[in-house]
């Protein structure tokens, strides 16, 4: 298989168990990237399309997470989350297919460990007795493919704003589960944690190779955010400046990360 069949079908997939099939990662191929290829709206089933804005919940606060239907629509969140980056990692795939070879594979091993996030999160939903799609679903991080028309710009918006973010919630949210006796979930959090070190690493260490010796990497970055994200994006209310530091930011990026207050 190319990377840009598979890249195809979870994209375009109408079914879970079709955009959750992983690649046999000793046979995939990269000799036939295709052409380049516009954003466009990803397939899915009928059960998991858009929620009107008027239906949407918003992430619970931490002091409610006492309540099991509370903590079930906080993971829901977070699966969806992980559908529309694995989804976004397949479209950077199409669209993209002129970028070096490492960066492919690179997001390639990265859509794979989201794959594995939903999954984990849907089973864990399950466990507390519900389902994937149940909650209302939302489109919030496909707003900004349009504009994301170079690897520079996607990797700035999706490794280094969302997933940094996820430095900061991941092990907050963790800490908030043990709270309240649900080891599961906090399990999942810590292990998403440490993942989301390597996603960031990978675009840091993009972010690196494209800033010139006389730029800060932070001032590059800035430059290839869209108008859908900004610096306070990338953040929680405590920034986790040990997971940032592993993920091979520097002192300077982390130090003006402080001067942006969480939105």
């Amino acid at each position: 298989m190319q990377i840009r069949e598979f890249a195809e079908r979870v994209l375009f997939a109408e079914t879970l168990e079709e955009k959750l099939r992983a690649p046999d990662f000793a046979r995939i191929r990269d000799d036939q990237p295709g052409e380049p290829r516009a954003w466009t709206t990803p397939g899915r089933p009928p059960e998991l399309e858009i929620s009107p804005k008027r239906t949407r919940r918003r992430l619970p606060h931490p002091d409610s997470l006492d309540d099991p239907q509370m903590r079930v629509r906080c993971l829901h969140t977070f699966a969806n989350h992980e559908l529309m980056a694995l989804e976004l990692m397949a479209w950077a795939l199409l669209a993209f297919p002129d970028a070096p070879a490492v960066f492919r594979r690179g997001l390639l091993k990265i859509l794979v460990d989201e794959q594995r996030h939903f999954q984990v999160y849907a089973d864990r939903i399950s466990e507390l007795g519900s389902y994937f799609g149940e909650q209302p679903i939302n489109d919030h991080f496909w707003r900004c493919a349009p504009s994301l028309d170079t690897p520079l710009k996607f990797v700035s918006a999706i490794n280094l704003t969302f997933e940094q973010a996820n430095l900061d919630f991941a092990p907050e949210y963790e800490a908030h589960f043990r709270r309240v006796g649900d080891h599961e979930s906090a399990k999942i959090m810590e292990m998403i944690a440490a993942d989301e070190v390597h996603h960031v690493g990978f675009g840091a260490a993009y972010l690196r190779k494209e800033t010139p010796e006389d730029r800060a990497m932070f001032d590059v970055w800035c430059e290839n955010l869209t108008f859908h994200n900004t610096p306070a994006r990338a953040r929680g209310e405590q920034m986790n400046v040990d997971l940032r530091l592993a993920a091979g930011l520097d002192d300077e990026f982390i130090g003006r990360m402080r001067g942006y207050s969480k939105t």
